[in-house]
């Protein structure tokens, strides 16, 4: 009975796809978990074992700044052993086809671009984690440069040149929204004519 559910609902996704002339695609973690990438919410997920540190804190606090980068650091083996999954992989050949003008994701860890997805059309809600940015003055830092100055410095987080804070490009629990993703994800959703949810439950 399930197998039977299953084909059907297999062949009507198939049949909305071959239909559609716009797909826009909208991915969240359940994505990226069989990569090797935890999730946040779910039993031994992220925030099971450390609550997020909110950006007003990372702001105030060197410590919670620290305590980020080591967090972040923690994660590296975990990020740099993610391969784009199946489905990374199928969103990447429907790209291809022309069928996808632009992606959407909550994620935070470059498999949509690792799979062959143009950076340019992947609109990333929620930031990057593999790269950081200068809170300020907006500079781009790789994170081999800052673990060797975090190392370097006894575990404490550098400083941008121009002195703001450096932190993954990412977005934190209350940092603002970025403004450019979200109207381009609102442009490409108002234009298709067929949206696919894919590893969020949209909570």
């Amino acid at each position: 009975m399930i197998a039977r559910i299953l084909e059907t609902s297999v062949s009507r996704l198939r049949h909305l796809i071959e239909g559609a002339q716009w797909i826009v695609p909208f991915t969240g973690a359940g994505i990226s978990t069989e990569c090797g990438i935890p999730d946040f919410r779910s039993p031994g997920g992220l925030w099971t074992k450390n609550r997020p540190i909110p950006f007003d804190a990372f702001i105030a606090s060197r410590d919670m700044r620290d305590e980020a980068w080591r967090r972040r650091f923690a994660m590296d083996e975990n990020f740099a052993l993610a391969k784009p999954g199946r489905g990374h992989r199928a969103l990447a050949c429907l790209y291809r086809a022309g069928k996808i003008p632009g992606l959407v994701t909550q994620n935070i860890d470059n498999l949509h671009q690792v799979s062959g997805i143009a950076p340019d059309d992947v609109v990333e809600l929620h930031g990057n984690t593999t790269y950081a940015l200068c809170l300020d003055c907006a500079e781009r830092y790789e994170l081999d440069w800052v673990r060797e100055k975090f190392e370097a410095a006894g575990q404490h987080a550098p400083d941008c040149a121009c002195g703001g804070y450096i932190k993954t490009a990412t977005v934190s629990f209350g940092q603002a929204m970025p403004a450019a993703a979200m109207e381009r994800a609102e442009q490409l959703t108002k234009r298709c004519d067929l949206f696919l949810a894919i590893g969020s439950s949209l909570v």
